[in-house]
């Protein structure tokens, strides 16, 4: 006869099963955090992403941009840098792709070294000095491409073209005349040269300030939250032999209960994989707006090109995960039902075939005797 489980173990079942519940949806991110976000090949894939290419160009034309229309302590700003959009699209030219490619995978090798911990500081370096030294070569299509994309020069501006007191400081945003485009090209083109020797050789991003400044030790918690991850596999593994232990009184009852825990974990799980990726857009934007600063702003859009990528990958994989698991759980209770199903056959033939009780063997007996008891009177009768 099956044994039953204890309301005791039951009770220990069911803790377990909520355990379970609350650590399969970060489970199921521990394989694609090591084999897809942390991997190397995953960024080289991307390098060929037209989208990802112009926000790239749009990201550090923009910051050279910004750096052209800084100035020092005392200094003016030119009237001809003060159109940032201008700026920008004067620069773009300058930001080829195959830069792009080889800049965006050395910095995605940065950040991954210091993400696996294979560097101890979480500084990388972007390298400006090839776009520096093609502005510096080219710097006189750059000031045309800035006087072609102004107004034409009025009565005023070219009064003051023509006049003795002409300097970068006054200099109006126009484009002038065939007969003064020579003097300023070369004026422009000088103040092009000095301040593009003061923009930095390299770009830096912090990323270990930006993991989560509130905390004392950033890179601390970034550990302990990524040996998390790696362990969460095996702990959710120790929790369905927990729970197949305290039920192995009952075979029938302890597959039935981990087939619906499995099924059911992993159906929520695919509920809320739908929503984030309905939401993925809103919740990355919000994400890249909380790590980034005013000053690193205009890469904002390039890392949320990435990061929106990687996030549909990492939902994607995550989604697989959990209908693998969903199979898995209606297997077990298939195969459940299936034999209870079986031996319910099993016992009604039993029952139809079962041998007569005793009492009914006895009287049957009874009934013989007295028959031949009956037919041996009757024989001495005659």
């Amino acid at each position: 006869m099956t044994e039953k489980n204890s309301f005791g173990r039951k009770i220990l079942a069911f803790l377990l099963s909520l355990l379970f519940l609350v650590a399969f949806f970060p489970t199921l991110l521990s394989a694609p955090l090591e084999f897809v976000i942390m991997q190397p090949d995953t960024y080289t894939a991307m390098m060929s992403n037209q989208k990802l290419l112009d926000a790239g160009r749009s990201a550090f034309s923009g910051y050279i941009a910004q750096q052209l229309g800084q100035t020092a302590q005392g200094e003016v700003l030119p009237p001809v840098f003060s159109n940032s959009e201008v700026l920008t699209s004067a620069i773009k030219p300058f930001i080829t792709d195959e830069w792009l490619a080889n800049t965006m995978q050395d910095v995605s090798t940065q950040l991954l070294e210091f993400l696996n911990f294979k560097q101890p500081f979480g500084i990388v370096n972007i390298s400006l000095d090839s776009i520096k030294t093609d502005v510096l070569a080219n710097k006189e299509a750059l000031v045309n491409s800035i006087l072609n994309s102004s107004a034409p020069c009025n009565e005023a501006q070219l009064t003051l073209l023509d006049s003795g007191n002409l300097s970068i400081a006054n200099l109006p945003l126009c484009n002038p005349s065939t007969a003064q485009q020579s003097k300023v090209t070369t004026l422009i083109g000088t103040y092009v040269e000095e301040f593009t020797y003061r923009i930095p050789q390299e770009y830096q991003i912090n990323v270990e300030a930006g993991l989560n400044p509130n905390l004392n030790n950033p890179l601390l918690s970034y550990s302990i939250m990524r040996w998390a991850f790696r362990i969460l596999p095996v702990l959710l593994l120790v929790l369905l032999i927990g729970i197949a232990a305290s039920l192995n009184k009952n075979k029938k009852e302890m597959r039935a209960w981990l087939g619906k825990l499995i099924t059911s974990a992993a159906l929520l799980s695919l509920v809320l994989i739908l929503v984030l990726v309905i939401g993925a857009e809103q919740f990355t934007a919000v994400f890249i707006n909380n790590i980034l600063t005013s000053e690193q702003g205009a890469f904002g859009t390039l890392l949320l090109v990435v990061l929106q990528s990687i996030t549909y990958q990492t939902l994607m994989w995550m989604g697989i995960i959990a209908a693998g698991f969903l199979c898995v759980g209606l297997l077990i209770l298939f195969f459940s039902k299936r034999e209870k199903r079986e031996r319910t056959e099993v016992i009604e033939e039993e029952e139809e075939f079962q041998e007569p009780p005793q009492e009914v063997m006895d009287v049957k007996k009874a009934m013989i005797e007295e028959t031949e008891t009956d037919s041996s009177e009757s024989e001495n009768g005659e």
